[in-house]
């Protein structure tokens, strides 16, 4: 019995001494799996601080833009126009004689003006043409009146002395003021003809044609009658006026 229980002890010493694979050797603690040992990355070097450029006092840090090229566009000068108003006073071919305008101190057209005057107004003006040349005429200003009007200012002058003598018109003439009046290039002009049945309706000439040997009337001359209409201080019309 105490050689069984001796054989069983040995057979365990043996059994201790021996390593799992069966064979005799040291026995160490079981392995563990660990993970794999990784690398640590590279330390990374930070970049190199950059130094802001120092600007010294004697570097200018404005930058100047140039000034844009001079244009080399010459621009054309300016030009004035000067605009010639179109005329106020106009011939109307169906009543050639003008009315009495306001103003005129009951003479037809325009009336008379005084000496005070340079130039001749704007206006419808009766006289006597008594010189034509250099494109102007010489014009001898009057008054022509009908009716009652008429009759006053001949008692008025002391051609009549009673109204039962008055002519149907009369013609005023006591100033001796006369202008010289500029011909429009342009200018109308009517003329009496001799030849004509109506000699009360003048008829129209070209103004180089004017004054006409075949007038009724001698023009230029101090029986020349006629009317000058002026606009833009120039004689725009020439109306001669028949006088029976």
């Amino acid at each position: 019995m105490r050689r069984l229980t001796l054989m069983f002890l040995v057979l365990a010493v043996l059994a201790a001494a021996c390593g799992d694979d069966g064979t005799f050797g040291t026995t160490s603690a079981p392995s563990t799996s660990q993970a794999p040992e990784t690398t640590p990355p590279p330390e990374t070097t930070p970049p190199p601080e950059t130094t802001p450029p120092t600007t010294s006092a004697s570097e200018s840090t404005t930058t100047s833009s140039l000034p844009p090229p001079e244009s080399t566009t010459t621009s054309a000068p300016a030009t004035t126009t000067t605009t010639v108003p179109e005329p106020f006073y106009l011939v109307d071919p169906t009543d050639f004689f003008p009315d009495v305008f306001p103003g005129s101190s009951g003479s037809h057209g325009s009336g008379c003006v005084t000496p005070g005057f340079d130039a001749l107004p704007d206006g419808v003006w009766f006289g006597f043409v008594e010189g034509v040349g250099g494109g102007e005429l010489t014009f001898d200003l009057a008054c022509f009146f009908t009716g009652e009007t008429a009759c006053d200012a001949q008692i008025e002058d002391g051609f009549v002395t009673d109204e039962e003598d008055c002519l149907d018109f009369w013609i005023r003439n006591q100033v001796a003021t006369t202008f010289n009046v500029p011909i429009a290039a342009d200018a109308r002009v009517w003329y009496i003809d001799m030849l004509s049945a109506d000699v009360g309706s003048p008829t129209e000439i070209p103004l180089s044609s004017w004054p006409s040997p075949d007038s009724f009337q001698v023009c230029p001359g101090e029986y020349c009658g006629v009317w000058l209409y002026v606009n833009g201080g120039r004689a725009t019309a020439i109306v001669e006026q028949y006088r029976p």
